[in-house]
Protein backbone atom coordinates (compact mmCIF):
# COMPACT_ATOMS: atom_id res chain seq x y z
CA UNK A 1 0.00 0.00 0.00
CA UNK A 2 0.93 3.76 -0.38
CA UNK A 3 1.27 6.17 1.76
CA UNK A 4 -1.78 8.77 0.65
CA UNK A 5 -0.68 11.84 2.61
CA UNK A 6 2.99 11.71 0.83
CA UNK A 7 1.56 11.40 -2.54
CA UNK A 8 -0.81 14.28 -2.20
CA UNK A 9 1.76 16.80 -1.03
CA UNK A 10 3.81 16.52 -3.99
CA UNK A 11 0.72 16.62 -5.88
CA UNK A 12 -0.34 19.31 -4.51
CA UNK A 13 3.11 21.07 -5.14
CA UNK A 14 3.10 20.20 -8.91
CA UNK A 15 -0.38 21.77 -9.24
CA UNK A 16 0.80 24.76 -7.71
CA UNK A 17 3.81 25.41 -9.50
CA UNK A 18 1.84 24.68 -12.77
CA UNK A 19 -1.11 27.12 -11.97
CA UNK A 20 1.83 30.11 -11.27
CA UNK A 21 3.80 29.34 -14.38
CA UNK A 22 0.44 29.51 -16.26
CA UNK A 23 -0.69 32.66 -14.59
CA UNK A 24 2.89 34.16 -15.26
CA UNK A 25 2.85 33.32 -19.01
CA UNK A 26 -0.54 33.96 -19.85
CA UNK A 27 -0.63 37.60 -17.75
CA UNK A 28 -0.76 40.64 -19.25
CA UNK A 29 2.30 42.45 -21.10
CA UNK A 30 0.83 45.56 -20.81
CA UNK A 31 2.51 48.26 -18.78
CA UNK A 32 0.44 49.08 -15.57
CA UNK A 33 -0.44 52.60 -16.13
CA UNK A 34 -0.39 54.64 -13.20
CA UNK A 35 -3.04 57.59 -13.07
CA UNK A 36 -1.14 60.48 -11.92
CA UNK A 37 -3.09 62.92 -9.21
CA UNK A 38 -1.45 65.78 -10.20
CA UNK A 39 -1.37 67.15 -14.03
CA UNK A 40 -0.83 70.16 -15.19
CA UNK A 41 -2.57 70.88 -18.05
CA UNK A 42 -2.94 74.44 -19.43
CA UNK A 43 -6.52 74.28 -20.46
CA UNK A 44 -9.24 76.56 -18.26
CA UNK A 45 -12.08 74.02 -17.71
CA UNK A 46 -15.75 74.83 -16.90
CA UNK A 47 -18.76 72.89 -15.70
CA UNK A 48 -19.89 72.74 -19.57
CA UNK A 49 -16.77 70.89 -20.36
CA UNK A 50 -17.64 68.30 -17.58
CA UNK A 51 -21.42 68.66 -18.23
CA UNK A 52 -21.02 67.63 -22.20
CA UNK A 53 -18.68 64.80 -21.42
CA UNK A 54 -22.06 63.34 -19.47
CA UNK A 55 -21.54 64.48 -15.35
CA UNK A 56 -24.65 65.15 -14.41
CA UNK A 57 -24.43 68.39 -12.50
CA UNK A 58 -27.00 68.59 -9.91
CA UNK A 59 -26.12 70.85 -7.26
CA UNK A 60 -24.01 74.38 -7.44
CA UNK A 61 -22.05 75.62 -4.66
CA UNK A 62 -21.48 78.73 -3.63
CA UNK A 63 -18.10 79.45 -3.45
CA UNK A 64 -17.82 83.06 -1.31
CA UNK A 65 -15.45 80.85 1.86
CA UNK A 66 -13.63 78.60 -0.83
CA UNK A 67 -10.18 80.36 -0.90
CA UNK A 68 -8.97 80.99 -4.86
CA UNK A 69 -12.41 78.97 -5.98
CA UNK A 70 -14.22 80.70 -8.91
CA UNK A 71 -16.83 77.85 -8.97
CA UNK A 72 -17.80 74.48 -7.60
CA UNK A 73 -20.14 71.77 -8.23
CA UNK A 74 -21.72 68.48 -7.01
CA UNK A 75 -23.28 65.72 -9.74
CA UNK A 76 -22.14 62.33 -11.32
CA UNK A 77 -21.43 60.24 -13.45
CA UNK A 78 -22.49 56.92 -14.80
CA UNK A 79 -20.27 53.86 -14.53
CA UNK A 80 -20.34 50.25 -15.23
CA UNK A 81 -21.48 49.85 -11.68
CA UNK A 82 -23.77 52.88 -11.27
CA UNK A 83 -23.75 56.09 -10.65
CA UNK A 84 -20.56 57.63 -9.04
CA UNK A 85 -20.43 60.97 -7.08
CA UNK A 86 -18.38 63.53 -8.11
CA UNK A 87 -17.44 67.40 -6.66
CA UNK A 88 -15.79 69.36 -9.00
CA UNK A 89 -13.95 72.44 -7.49
CA UNK A 90 -12.87 75.14 -10.25
CA UNK A 91 -10.04 77.55 -10.19
CA UNK A 92 -8.45 80.55 -12.31
CA UNK A 93 -5.17 78.34 -13.28
CA UNK A 94 -3.23 75.38 -12.56
CA UNK A 95 -1.33 76.75 -10.07
CA UNK A 96 -4.06 78.38 -7.61
CA UNK A 97 -5.98 74.71 -7.64
CA UNK A 98 -2.61 73.11 -6.57
CA UNK A 99 -1.99 76.15 -4.24
CA UNK A 100 -4.79 77.04 -2.46
CA UNK A 101 -7.30 73.38 -3.50
CA UNK A 102 -5.10 70.59 -2.37
CA UNK A 103 -5.34 70.93 1.53
CA UNK A 104 -9.10 71.63 1.42
CA UNK A 105 -9.33 68.09 -0.57
CA UNK A 106 -6.94 66.39 1.24
CA UNK A 107 -9.23 67.06 4.39
CA UNK A 108 -12.57 65.51 3.17
CA UNK A 109 -11.19 62.99 1.42
CA UNK A 110 -9.79 59.61 2.72
CA UNK A 111 -10.36 57.83 5.77
CA UNK A 112 -9.75 60.30 7.76
CA UNK A 113 -11.95 62.95 6.09
CA UNK A 114 -13.51 65.50 8.08
CA UNK A 115 -17.22 65.36 7.04
CA UNK A 116 -19.10 67.00 9.76
CA UNK A 117 -19.82 71.20 9.67
CA UNK A 118 -18.56 72.35 12.26
CA UNK A 119 -15.07 70.89 11.48
CA UNK A 120 -14.10 70.66 8.27
CA UNK A 121 -12.56 73.49 6.84
CA UNK A 122 -15.52 74.41 3.87
CA UNK A 123 -18.95 72.98 5.11
CA UNK A 124 -20.40 73.84 1.40
CA UNK A 125 -21.87 70.61 0.34
CA UNK A 126 -20.75 68.54 3.86
CA UNK A 127 -23.58 66.03 3.75
CA UNK A 128 -22.57 65.54 0.07
CA UNK A 129 -18.96 63.94 1.00
CA UNK A 130 -21.14 62.05 3.26
CA UNK A 131 -22.28 58.53 2.64
CA UNK A 132 -23.63 55.55 4.79
CA UNK A 133 -21.11 52.80 5.39
CA UNK A 134 -21.57 49.21 4.66
CA UNK A 135 -21.09 46.40 7.69
CA UNK A 136 -18.65 44.69 5.80
CA UNK A 137 -20.74 42.45 3.81
CA UNK A 138 -21.88 42.98 0.11
CA UNK A 139 -25.25 42.28 2.10
CA UNK A 140 -27.57 45.50 1.44
CA UNK A 141 -28.94 43.83 4.92
CA UNK A 142 -24.98 44.69 6.68
CA UNK A 143 -25.28 48.67 5.79
CA UNK A 144 -24.13 49.58 9.55
CA UNK A 145 -25.80 53.19 9.74
CA UNK A 146 -22.66 54.71 10.06
CA UNK A 147 -21.82 57.49 7.74
CA UNK A 148 -18.49 57.97 6.30
CA UNK A 149 -16.48 59.74 3.91
CA UNK A 150 -17.97 59.62 0.19
CA UNK A 151 -14.61 60.68 -1.33
CA UNK A 152 -11.61 58.23 -0.68
CA UNK A 153 -9.11 60.33 -3.30
CA UNK A 154 -8.81 63.27 -5.74
CA UNK A 155 -7.48 64.26 -8.70
CA UNK A 156 -5.84 68.27 -9.51
CA UNK A 157 -6.47 68.21 -13.40
CA UNK A 158 -5.89 71.47 -14.69
CA UNK A 159 -7.74 74.40 -12.75
CA UNK A 160 -10.20 71.48 -11.45
CA UNK A 161 -9.76 69.09 -8.40
CA UNK A 162 -12.13 66.54 -8.74
CA UNK A 163 -13.24 64.44 -5.30
CA UNK A 164 -14.15 61.21 -7.04
CA UNK A 165 -16.26 58.79 -5.06
CA UNK A 166 -14.55 55.17 -4.29
CA UNK A 167 -14.03 52.98 -0.53
CA UNK A 168 -10.23 53.20 -1.93
CA UNK A 169 -8.05 56.01 -3.40
CA UNK A 170 -7.49 53.87 -6.57
CA UNK A 171 -11.24 53.81 -6.96
CA UNK A 172 -11.59 57.52 -6.44
CA UNK A 173 -8.87 58.32 -8.87
CA UNK A 174 -10.21 55.65 -11.57
CA UNK A 175 -13.72 57.12 -11.28
CA UNK A 176 -12.02 60.83 -11.51
CA UNK A 177 -10.15 59.50 -14.84
CA UNK A 178 -13.83 58.31 -16.39
CA UNK A 179 -14.79 61.90 -16.38
CA UNK A 180 -11.22 63.37 -17.35
CA UNK A 181 -10.95 60.86 -20.23
CA UNK A 182 -14.32 61.98 -21.68
CA UNK A 183 -13.45 65.83 -21.64
CA UNK A 184 -10.12 65.37 -22.99
CA UNK A 185 -10.23 61.92 -25.09
CA UNK A 186 -8.88 58.68 -24.05
CA UNK A 187 -5.36 58.93 -25.73
CA UNK A 188 -5.58 54.90 -25.41
CA UNK A 189 -8.71 54.67 -27.24
CA UNK A 190 -7.25 56.76 -30.54
CA UNK A 191 -5.88 53.55 -31.88
CA UNK A 192 -2.73 55.35 -32.97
Amino acid sequence: MFNMPTIRVPLLVAIVSVLTLVLTVCGSSEPVVTLERVVDESRVFTVSDLTDAGMKASKQYHVDDLPGGIDAWYGFIQSETGPLDIEVRFYASHIDAAELGTALAEAVSGDDADIEEDTTPWPEGYKDRQRMRSGGSADLAAWSGQRGPNYADFVIYGNMILLCQGDEPDQSINTCYELINAVVGDPDASGD
